[in-house]
């Protein structure tokens, strides 16, 4: 399924991207799925993508915010003469603007929020310039209730197959709203935190890599391999995730995508028909797995069952 369509380039402190399937971060297995259209980083309902939102100019109740930011994931900001300041559910009712990649904007509302352990999730609409309704940002679950996203600091590229497609950009001016359906909410369901760190160490990285794992995007150009409905197994060095399963090694992971992928009996990769991508033979190792190598950079294992 193409992304090819209209696109939202949404500017300011905060961006998000959709996953499908189910998430626990207790629980490193799961179903995966971030194949087709809810693949990407941005928003792609009805055939448009939201890529940021715009944090300058933020109205809520009739009035301007100024200085609107994330703290971690939740928003906070104040009036224009600093009388009253605004923090996570103070934003519900505010409205955003989503800018559009051909040119022009459209509003995205802030319709709830609340904490989910120590992260803070919205549930947000924006208006469908095709067709003018309001509309869920995420879409809606199985039981019709919008899905919730997380507050993400900048804005990611959503190219694919280019040297930096699928990679996070550092853009003060943007955030993403990730919805937790989609990779770059369920890396945050699943500990990243991009915003947080773990014994000194930041957990950005560890955030993008987690996106390029779920996604199977082992040449880290944007282009996701990945098979609905695999049951992952992830674990990394901090004890975030950890290996519970017996599932077969597949790969190590890095910000850039695969670091080493599995060879021999082990060989695997998910995409459909069997046809790995260009970059793979290049990174096939006989020691893909060693825990050796989360000390000299991988930063994520992961394994898979067909």
């Amino acid at each position: 399924m193409s992304l090819r369509r209209s696109v939202f380039a949404l500017c300011l402190a905060a961006l998000a991207l959709p996953a499908c399937g189910s998430v626990d971060a207790d629980e490193p297995a799961y179903e995966q799925g971030d194949r087709g259209a809810t693949v990407r980083n941005g928003v792609v309902l009805n055939g448009v993508v939201l890529n940021g939102v715009v944090l300058n100019g933020v109205v809520l109740n009739g009035v301007v915010l100024n200085g609107v930011v994330l703290n971690g994931s939740a928003l906070s900001g104040a009036t224009a003469d600093g009388k009253k300041s605004y923090f996570g559910d103070g934003f519900i009712g505010a409205v955003f603007q989503g800018l559009l990649a051909g040119g022009g904007t459209t509003p995205v509302y802030i319709d709830d929020a609340r904490v989910v352990g120590d992260v803070w999730t919205y549930t947000a609409s924006f208006l469908d310039p095709a067709t003018n309704a309001r509309l869920p940002l995420c879409g809606v679950d199985a039981a019709g209730a919008p899905i919730e996203a997380i507050g993400l600091v900048g804005r990611w590229d959503y190219r694919e197959g280019v040297p930096g497609g699928g990679s996070h950009v550092d853009d003060p001016s943007a955030f993403t709203f990730a919805c937790r359906n989609a990779a770059l909410g369920k890396c945050v369901d699943l500990g990243y935190k991009p915003w947080a760190s773990v014994n000194g160490t930041s957990l950005k990285n560890h955030h993008q890599a987690c996106t390029r794992m779920l996604r199977a995007d082992y040449c880290g150009d944007g282009r996701s391999f990945t098979v609905d409905g695999t049951p992952i197994n992830l674990y990394d060095n901090l004890g975030i995730q950890k290996d519970t399963l017996a599932f077969p090694f597949e790969a190590e992971w890095v910000p850039s995508g695969a670091r080493f992928i599995a060879s021999g009996d082990n060989q695997r990769f998910r995409q459909l028909g069997g046809t790995p991508p260009e970059c793979y033979s290049k990174k096939v190792s006989s020691t893909a797995g060693q825990l050796s190598h989360f000390s000299d950079g991988t930063l994520l294992m992961n394994e898979y069952q067909k």
